[in-house]
C-alpha cells in the first residue's frame, strides 16, 4: 500500500501553499520524528476559505444542487473513504499515535458510518405545515421550511481528528452548507487527505475548505468572532472548547 499524505492547504477545491509559504512540522508522537512540512495558514489564508465558501454557497453549483443529489455525493465520499480505510488509519496512526486498529475499526469506520447516515438525511430535511386560528377556509396557510444557513467554521481537537471532522461537517454538508475546517495543528493529515476524496468524489469547489496551523498565530477566535458577530460571512461556529481562546468567541 502506497500512502499519500496531502500537506498544503486545500481552498476553493485546490491544494495551495500558504501565504508567504508558511509551513510547520507534523511530528509522529509515538517516535518524535517528522512526517512531513505541513503548511501553515495565515489570516489572509482564512479569508480566501471563507470567501470561496461563502461563494460556493450563494452562486456556485452547491446552493443549486438537488437534496437527493447531495445525499448521493455524500454516499459517494463515504465510499471512497471506505475505499481508502486503509490508508487512511496508516494516516491517523502516524499522525495521532493512535493505535492502528483503533484507527481502522473505531476513528475511520464510524467517520465512514456518520457520513452515510446523514447522506440519507439530505431528502428528509422538511418544514411543517401549521394551524392557523380565525383564519378564513381555504385563504390561508402557514408552513415552515428548513434551509441552509451559509458558511460554517469548524474547529476540531487533536483525539479522534477524522471522526471529530465528519460528526461536524456530515451534518453541515447534508443541510446544504459549506464549511471552513481548521483541524488541530497536531493532527492535520487526515483532514487534508479527507479534502482530497472530498475533491474526487465530485464536490464542487468551495464547499470543503482545510485550514491546517495554529490557533494561536491565525488569532483565529478573533477572525471566527469578527465574522460571526460583525459580517455576515461566517453563520455558524463549532468548536471543543479550549482554555486559553474560546472564551475570546463570545457576542460582543
Amino acid at each position: 500500500m502506497t500512502v499519500k499524505m496531502p500537506h498544503q492547504l486545500f481552498i476553493n477545491g485546490e491544494f495551495v501553499d500558504a501565504a508567504g509559504g508558511k509551513t510547520y512540522k507534523s511530528i509522529n508522537p509515538t517516535t518524535g520524528t517528522a512526517l512531513c512540512n505541513v503548511s501553515l495558514a495565515q489570516i489572509s489564508d482564512v479569508d480566501r476559505a471563507v470567501a470561496a465558501a461563502k461563494e460556493a454557497f450563494e452562486n456556485g453549483e452547491w446552493g443549486k444542487m438537488n437534496p437527493r443529489d447531495r445525499g448521493c455525493l455524500i454516499y459517494k465520499l463515504a465510499d471512497l473513504m471506505e475505499q481508502h480505510q486503509e490508508e487512511l488509519a496508516t494516516i491517523e496512526s502516524l499522525d495521532s499515535g493512535a493505535v492502528y486498529t483503533l484507527a481502522l475499526k473505531t476513528h475511520i469506520g464510524m467517520s465512514i458510518q456518520t457520513f452515510r447516515y446523514f447522506a440519507g438525511w439530505c431528502d428528509k430535511i422538511e418544514g411543517s405545515t401549521i394551524p392557523i386560528n380565525q383564519a378564513r377556509p381555504n385563504r390561508n396557510i402557514t408552513f415552515t421550511r428548513r434551509e441552509p444557513i451559509g458558511v460554517c467554521a469548524i474547529v476540531i481537537p487533536w483525539n479522534y481528528p477524522l471522526m471529530m471532522l465528519a460528526w461536524k461537517t456530515a451534518a453541515c454538508l447534508a443541510a446544504g452548507n459549506t464549511v471552513v475546517l481548521k483541524p488541530a495543528q497536531v493532527t492535520p493529515l487526515t483532514a487534508l487527505k479527507f479534502a482530497e476524496l472530498a475533491a474526487r468524489a465530485g464536490f464542487p469547489k468551495g464547499v470543503i475548505n482545510i485550514l491546517p496551523g495554529s490557533g494561536r498565530n491565525l488569532k483565529l477566535q478573533n477572525i471566527c468572532c469578527e465574522n460571526v458577530n460583525f459580517r455576515p460571512n461566517l453563520r455558524k461556529l463549532f468548536l471543543c472548547r479550549c482554555p486559553g481562546w474560546s472564551a475570546d468567541v463570545r457576542p460582543p
